[in-house]
């Protein structure tokens, strides 16, 4: 519709023109180049005019004659890029689906119709790694360094290969290189921490979660809790080669970022009572039982007082506990408390649920103390036996200690950053606690030794009668040839006479009948001899 509208208008236009011309009646006359001419002036001027407008299409024309051969030449040059391109795209369909030949395949044709090197570098790449040839492949990632904008996924490239190999000091260099070039990039920042963990770089896995902290790739609140573990690893390490100033400095500073972490209270605190400092000690421990309850701390406050009066040593052990007041944790300390201040009742009443809860070694051996207060050093031996035979708490540092190895701090620095918790939850729960009718029977008090009865007939007591028999001669009926039962009684009670009998066989053995009108030695007590006192 439009190409008539324009046909339509340059009717009109070219007639109008004519028109124009044709009202010319002047003439116009001339010569040029020795030729005189003589026409009417609209001839003449609509000569010129199509003359001109001749020469601008031919001029065109050849313009167009002139830049064939490029156009053709930028045809096959578009062919050939989409044909490469098309290549690229099968390749790469191949390299994710696991084809390995057909991925080659593609890269070849890529690499010969493509000039950008970049792209079918990564490809061949790509494919050698499929088909098992890291050779090729280390050499394409390499090449692709050179080029800025392949340089990123080079690297990426060689970064997983040094790390198949296990070769990873190189993996580190290509991560670090990598995080400088795009410092917002999650497998660099994760890759440059996990690696620093590994060979123990402390301060290396700090910068990079404080740049990754910075870039958004982790969240605020779990880069604060790994900085904390960081720097108490590294004041660990600076307290076992003698620095104190510098582990207290970073321990500090750990405790500003989390004021809960568990290690790094127990050195500044250890640290601080070493020097004689209680009061800033005794601070720094309330504060972090307030946010978590750890057994070391309670290790540590308990000693900090030791050498305190028992009644002051309870208080302040009840001022923790007040800390934190639901916990486990504190209810041993009330328990240890009251075991100071003398009431091992109330102790004992405290530890009971636990111990039916969890008989754990720590409450066992508050149990022990309670019961020795209440029933003496024997029944309370018996706790400690099972408090000796209890399972050992799993958390980290229990025992007051936190002394680990490169290895061990790595995996408490990821615990603690991804979780807030010293270590993971065991795979199995603790074995119940003490049954309810147990417990009865292990804080009943012990039965009170009772005296023996004197015998009804003779008056003696079973122990006198058995000293008596052991002086008195032999029966007569032993000397007159009596029956050979007669004789192997005589002869037991002789021995028993000569060994001495214990106190629990005078009290269980019945007395024998009498079997001759002869005389009889003294026996011991039972209940015939009872029933005879009686009957007389």
């Amino acid at each position: 519709m439009i190409r008539i509208l324009i046909f339509i208008l340059w009717a009109v236009l070219i007639t109008f023109a004519v028109t124009v011309l044709m009202t010319f009646d002047s003439r116009i006359s001339g010569e040029a180049f020795g030729v005189k001419f003589d026409s009417p002036s609209w001839l003449l001027m609509g000569g010129l005019t199509v003359s001109f407008l001749m020469t601008i299409y031919a001029t065109h024309k050849i313009k167009d004659i002139m830049a064939l051969p490029a156009k053709l030449r930028a045809r096959d040059a578009k062919a050939k890029r989409d044909r490469g391109v098309a290549a690229l795209t099968r390749g790469l369909e191949a390299v994710a689906v696991g084809d390995a030949a057909d991925a080659a395949h593609h890269a070849k044709v890529a690499r010969k119709h493509l000039d950008e090197v970049a792209l079918t570098r990564l490809l061949s790449a790509q494919a050698a790694q499929l088909s098992g040839d890291e050779t090729m492949a280390r050499e394409s990632f390499s090449a692709m360094l050179e080029a800025p904008e392949t340089e990123f996924l080079g690297l990426k490239g060689l970064y997983a290969q040094a790390i198949a190999n296990g070769d990873h000091d190189t993996a580190r260099k290509h991560a670090e290189r990598a995080f400088r070039l795009r410092s917002n990039a999650g497998w660099a920042f994760q890759s440059v921490v996990d690696l620093s963990l590994e060979r123990g770089a402390w301060g290396d896995a700090r910068d990079a979660i404080a740049q990754g902290k910075r870039n958004k790739l982790i969240d605020a609140d779990k880069a604060d809790r790994a900085s904390a573990a960081l720097l108490t690893a590294a004041a660990y390490a600076a307290a076992a080669t003698g620095d104190a100033s510098t582990a207290i400095e970073e321990a500090e500073s750990a405790l500003k970022l989390a004021q809960g972490f568990t290690p790094a209270a127990a050195l500044a605190a250890s640290h601080y009572a070493d020097a004689g400092r209680k009061g800033k000690a005794a601070s720094i421990i309330e504060t972090a039982f307030s946010d978590h309850a750890h057994p070391a701390l309670l290790r540590l406050y308990d000693h900090l007082y030791a050498d305190a009066d028992p009644m002051k040593h309870g208080e302040k052990l009840r001022k923790l506990a007040a800390k934190n007041p639901d916990t486990r944790e504190a209810k041993m300390l009330r328990a240890r408390a009251s075991i100071l201040e003398g009431d091992h009742k109330a102790a004992s009443d405290l530890l009971e649920p636990m111990l039916a809860e969890n008989a754990d070694a720590p409450v066992l051996r508050l149990m022990a103390d309670a019961m020795s207060g209440m029933h003496g050093e024997e029944v309370g031996r018996g706790w400690l036996e099972r408090a000796a035979a209890a399972p050992r708490d799993p958390r980290p540092g229990a025992d007051g200690r936190f002394h680990f190895t490169r290895a061990g701090w790595a995996r408490l620095v990821r615990e603690y950053a991804e979780h807030g918790r010293l270590a993971p939850p065991p795979l199995e729960d603790a074995d119940g606690g003490i049954s309810e009718e147990e417990l009865k029977l292990l804080t009943a008090p012990p039965p009170k030794p009772t005296a023996p009865e004197a015998d009804a007939e003779t008056g003696e007591r079973p122990a006198d009668a058995e000293a008596g028999r052991a002086q008195s001669p032999a029966p007569a009926e032993a000397a007159s040839g009596n029956t050979a039962s007669g004789d192997d009684g005589a002869k037991a009670d002789a021995a028993d006479g000569e060994n001495g009998p214990s106190k629990a066989d005078t009290e269980a053995r019945p007395a024998k009948p009498a079997e001759a009108p002869e005389p009889e030695s003294p026996k011991i007590d039972g209940p015939a001899n009872d029933e005879k006192a009686r009957s007389a």
